[in-house]
């Protein structure tokens, strides 16, 4: 089989379709996973030790099953239990509570980081624990956590592919489609590996240079 460029022009808005639904669906489900993933750290922090139990045994649930088998929980077995959601905002969420229960390590991580004199400070200051977690460690969280964030962020992008699994018209399932429409699959399965990786690229390069940064301050 020869790589021919017609058939690549021709597929082409296809596959613009799936890296649209790539694209929005990693970035909602990021804003699922950063936000979902800092409120579990705090939760487990200032929690009861029966709670800390309960938001452990959660993650190690979440992380544990494979994302795949929760998405097709979510949609093949809850229909059954009469609750229908839409394939989109199914993979949306799943993908999203996946790399919260990731992303809360990283705070935890962010948070075990910040020296105990800091909160010394705090209540010597007479900050309530409300304006503390506000003002001074969740914002140190964040920003110690922002390098493991992006690759969470790229990892997730990396993982829409499996949504094709239930129907989401992501970039991999067009270039699937495509393949089985036209029998033809070496120019789709190329083009979407293609395109993954010079979408991953300027990430990468911001993560280089955060990094480098970071390096040079220390």
């Amino acid at each position: 089989m020869t790589w021919d460029w017609n058939f690549v022009l021709m597929i082409l808005p296809h596959l613009m379709t799936g890296v649209w639904y790539t694209i929005v669906i990693t970035l909602v489900g990021s804003a699922i996973a950063f936000t979902g993933g800092l409120s579990i750290a705090i939760l487990e922090s200032v929690s009861t030790r029966f709670g800390r139990s309960f938001v452990r045994f959660w993650l190690e649930l979440v992380r544990g099953v494979p994302t795949l088998v929760l998405l097709y929980f979510a949609f093949y077995i809850l229909p059954e239990l009469g609750i229908v959601l839409p394939a989109l905002p199914i993979g949306i969420g799943v993908l999203g509570i996946v790399y919260a229960a990731y992303c809360s390590e990283v705070y935890r991580g962010g948070l075990l980081t910040i020296p105990s004199e800091l909160r010394d400070a705090c209540v010597a200051l007479n900050l309530t624990p409300y304006v503390t977690w506000r003002s001074v460690l969740v914002p140190l969280m964040i920003k110690r956590s922002i390098p493991a964030l992006i690759n969470y962020g790229l990892g997730m992008f990396r993982e829409t592919a499996v949504l094709f699994a239930i129907g989401v018209p992501v970039l991999m399932s067009e270039a699937r489609m495509v393949g089985y429409e036209y029998f033809r699959y070496l120019e789709p399965i190329t083009l979407a590996g293609l395109i993954y990786m010079v979408l991953n690229l300027p990430f990468l390069h911001l993560l280089s240079r955060f990094k480098e940064k970071h390096v040079e301050r220390h």
